[in-house]
C-alpha cells in the first residue's frame, strides 16, 4: 500500500490522478464503500491513521484521501511558543504512522503549498520529515502543478501521444497558445480535433477553424471594462492573461488593435450605418471583432479613441526604451478607467 502527497496540484491533473486511484480499488459499487475523503482542519492524526490501518470491505485496500491537514499542521507548528505542545505530538504521531506498518490502504495527503523549512518537512529530533520519508520510500511525493506556457505544448503532445492522436507540431503550439493553461479545455478541444480530423493527423488549419483564441477573447474582456471605467474588472482580465503567461508586448498590440477596430468601426458607422457584416466587409475586418466593437465604441467618441491610441503609442515608447512592461501595462489600465 502507498502513502501519496499531492503538491500544488492542478484541478484537472488532481482529478485525473485520483480516478486512477479510484479505480484500482477494483469494482466501482463496491470501490465507493472503500473512499474516505476527510477535511484536514478538522482531523486529527489518530482519525486519519483509524482510516489508514481500517480493513477494506470487499477489496484489496481502502483509499483515504485528506485535504490541507499537513498544511494545517505546520501552521500549528509555526505558531506554537512551547518546544512540547500538542502541535508536535500531533505532528509526531502522523510522521510516525507514515513511517511505520500502521498504514494497510492507500493514504493520499493533498497539499496546495509546504514550506520546506519547517519541521513537517525536514523534521523532528528524532524522527524523519516528510523529505526523508519520500527517500526512505515510505511517501510517494508528486507535483501536480499546471504546466507553465513552456511546458504546456510538451504536456499537450504527449496527451495527443496516449491517447492515440496524431497532431502537427504546429497544431499542438497553436491549439497550446488559443486555449492556454486550462487542461480540461485542452482535452475537450482536442477531443473535438480528433472527431473532425476523422483519422487523419491535426493540422494548424484544423485548430484555427475550430478553436476560439481565449487570449483575444480576455483582451475583448480587458477592452470592455475600460469602456465601463471599471478599474477592478479590467485588473481582473489583465492578470488574467499574464496568468496564461501572455507577453506584455503582445497584450499591448493586441489592446491597440481592439482601440483600432473601434475606432475605425464608430467612423464607418457614423458615414453609413449597417450591421456587423456590412461594416466588417467595408473595414476589412471579421465580423465578430466588429460586433464587440460596435457594442464598446458606443462608449467613446472618435476623439477619444483617438486619445487613447496616443497613450498606447507613449506606452509602447517606453516599454521599449526601459520601462518595467508589467508596470507600465498597470498604469495604462489605470489611467484608462478613471472616471471621466
Amino acid at each position: 500500500m502507498t502513502n501519496y502527497l499531492f503538491l500544488a496540484p492542478d484541478e484537472f491533473l488532481l482529478g485525473q490522478r485520483l480516478r486512477q486511484l479510484k479505480q484500482a480499488l477494483g469494482n466501482a459499487e463496491t470501490a465507493s464503500l472503500n473512499i474516505a475523503e476527510l477535511d484536514g482542519a478538522r482531523a486529527d492524526a489518530a482519525e486519519i491513521l483509524y482510516h489508514a490501518g481500517a480493513m477494506p470491505f470487499l477489496a484489496d485496500r481502502r483509499l483515504i484521501i485528506v485535504r490541507g491537514y499537513l498544511t494545517h499542521l505546520e501552521s500549528r507548528l509555526g505558531t506554537a511558543k512551547a518546544p512540547n505542545n500538542a502541535g508536535q505530538d500531533e505532528a509526531r504521531q502522523i510522521l510516525a504512522g507514515l513511517a511505520g506498518p500502521s498504514v494497510s490502504n492507500d493514504l493520499v495527503f493533498i497539499e496546495e503549498k509546504l514550506d520546506r523549512r519547517r519541521a513537517v518537512w525536514r523534521g523532528l529530533k528524532d524522527l524523519a520529515g516528510l523529505e526523508q520519508l519520500s527517500k526512505d520510500g515510505c511517501l510517494a511525493i508528486e507535483q501536480l502543478n499546471t504546466p507553465d506556457a513552456r511546458a504546456l505544448p510538451g504536456w499537450l503532445a504527449q496527451t495527443a501521444k496516449q491517447d492515440g492522436v496524431a497532431i502537427e507540431s504546429r497544431a499542438v503550439q497553436l491549439l497550446a497558445t488559443y486555449v492556454g493553461a486550462d487542461l480540461r479545455r485542452l482535452t475537450l478541444e482536442l477531443d473535438k480535433l480528433r472527431a473532425y480530423a476523422s483519422g487523419r493527423t491535426i493540422t494548424a488549419a484544423d485548430v484555427q477553424r475550430l478553436v476560439s483564441d481565449t487570449s483575444e477573447a480576455l483582451i475583448w474582456d480587458l477592452t470592455d471594462a475600460i469602456g465601463q471605467r471599471d478599474g477592478r474588472k479590467a485588473m481582473r482580465a489583465l492578470y488574467e492573461l499574464r496568468r496564461s503567461d501572455a507577453n506584455p508586448f503582445y497584450l499591448l498590440t493586441m489592446i491597440t488593435r481592439q482601440y483600432r477596430i473601434m475606432l475605425k468601426v464608430k467612423d464607418e458607422s457614423a458615414r453609413a450605418p449597417g450591421n456587423e457584416y456590412d461594416i466588417a466587409g467595408r473595414v476589412g475586418e471579421n465580423p465578430f471583432p466588429v460586433k464587440k466593437a460596435m457594442a464598446q465604441s458606443r462608449n467613446y467618441a472618435i476623439t477619444q479613441l483617438e486619445g487613447i491610441l496616443d497613450r498606447l503609442l507613449s506606452s509602447d515608447f517606453a516599454m521599449k526604451t526601459g520601462a518595467d512592461p508589467n508596470t507600465e501595462l498597470d498604469i495604462l489600465v489605470a489611467e484608462l478607467t478613471q472616471p471621466r
